[in-house]
This record gives C-alpha cells, sequence and structure tokens, in this order.
C-alpha cells in the first residue's frame, strides 16, 4: 500500500531542521479548489505560482474517501502562498483525467512551474504529507532567497 511514484529524489533533511522548516509555513489554508474545467486546471498548475498538488479521485472510490479527511487536514496546515491543493474528480474531468495519464485513484501529483515533478500512487496519507511538506518547504526557501537579494 506504500508504494510511491517519484520523479524527485529523497529527502536530505534531518527531521528536527525539516521541522523548522516548515514552522514559517503555517497559514491557513484557503481550502481545496475543486477544478470545475481544462482551462482551470491549467491556470491553476501554470507557471508563475506556488507547488501544486493534484488530488484526483473519484465519489465511488473507497480508498478516496478514506484518504480525502488527511488530505483536508494538510489543507489546513500547508495550503495558502507556498502550496496549493486541487481536487480534481475523474468521472467530472475525465478527459483531463486521461490526458494527465491518470488510470487509478487515488492518485496524486505535483506540478511546479507548469509541470508535474512528482507522482503518488498507491502511497499512504504520510507519503502525500512529507511530498507536499517538502514542495511547500522548497517554494518557501526559494521565496525567501528572492527577498533577500
Amino acid at each position: 500500500m506504500l508504494g510511491r511514484l517519484a520523479a524527485s529524489g529523497t529527502l536530505r533533511t534531518s527531521s528536527s531542521s525539516f521541522s523548522a522548516l516548515l514552522r514559517g509555513l503555517r497559514p491557513r489554508g484557503r481550502g481545496i479548489s475543486d477544478v470545475a474545467s481544462a482551462e482551470e486546471f491549467q491556470r491553476l498548475t501554470a507557471a508563475g505560482g506556488p507547488p501544486t498538488l493534484a488530488f484526483y479521485t473519484a465519489p465511488w472510490c473507497g480508498p478516496c474517501q478514506e484518504v480525502a479527511p488527511h488530505i483536508d487536514d494538510i489543507s489546513g496546515r500547508l495550503e495558502g502562498r507556498h502550496l496549493r491543493i486541487l481536487r480534481i474528480d475523474v468521472d467530472a474531468m475525465h478527459n483531463l483525467a486521461r490526458e494527465q495519464g491518470i488510470k487509478a485513484v487515488p492518485q496524486f501529483e505535483v506540478h511546479r512551474e507548469g509541470h508535474v515533478v512528482e507522482r503518488l500512487a498507491g502511497c499512504g496519507p504520510e507519503a502525500v504529507a512529507e511530498a507536499a511538506a517538502r514542495h511547500a518547504a522548497d517554494y518557501a526557501e526559494m521565496l525567501k532567497k528572492k527577498e533577500e537579494r
């Protein structure tokens, strides 16, 4: 159940330094955005914004319903300036799901600068939370470096 497909490498920070990075990422989230069109998806995953965690789900999917409260929790802790979370119903958005190569649900993708940089399928909520936190922390660090210049 904890299989993972990842385009990025492994996490190279210790848990204490990782936790320290996350302390600055605690603004309350705006909530998960339910994607209603392919155009909206393209706009929300385009270059220029924060990393985006896309959650592909379906109302009939038991594992999707089990992981959904964990995604809500991730949203409450991390979503905001450093991370955006989208929910895509594969039944309502079947063309988009097909274009993105989604073959099973639940599935997650992290988009950055208009590209998929990480995919997670068949994994537990801990792996999704770790990926979301890592990408949010990386983006926060990038913004901090830009501000220091």
